[in-house]
């Protein structure tokens, strides 16, 4: 590896995604395709049995791998972002972030349970995380 301007040529990252996929139904595989390895998943892509629909955005979990906890946390950000969006989209009627007209919302009741049940998503996680899951 070559070291350029700060950065390393030829450094590797990790990255997660979630692919959507069609899959042409052939009873006679025997595997479901949300058990493929990715050995299968590009057999199947390379033979036209799957073509890739569209790249998933957001969260990926690895339930194989992920330590619980980790889970958890990663939800209890997700439910933090969503419900930032929540309540500065109700926070005023001149507010810069507002829902398209007629957009379904939630309560305000709904936006504090929501609240909650992050808030003790994040206690669990903790104890897991102490737990070492």
């Amino acid at each position: 590896m070559e070291e350029r301007g700060g950065t390393v040529s030829g450094a590797r990252d990790r990255h997660r995604f979630g692919l959507e996929v069609d899959v042409a139904t052939d009873p006679a595989s025997g595997v479901e395709p949300g058990e493929w390895d990715l050995g299968e998943l590009m057999a199947a892509i390379r033979s036209g049995v799957a073509r890739p629909r569209r790249v998933i955005r957001g969260r990926v979990t690895d339930e194989e791998h992920d330590l619980l906890s980790d889970t958890l946390r990663g939800w209890a950000d997700d439910l933090d972002v969503a419900l930032q969006t929540h309540w500065a989209s109700s926070a005023a009627r001149e507010a810069v972030l507002k829902p398209p007209p007629g957009a379904p919302r939630p309560s305000l009741e709904t936006l504090v349970e929501l609240q909650a049940l992050a808030a003790q998503v994040r206690r669990v996680a903790a104890r897991l995380g102490g737990e070492r899951l």
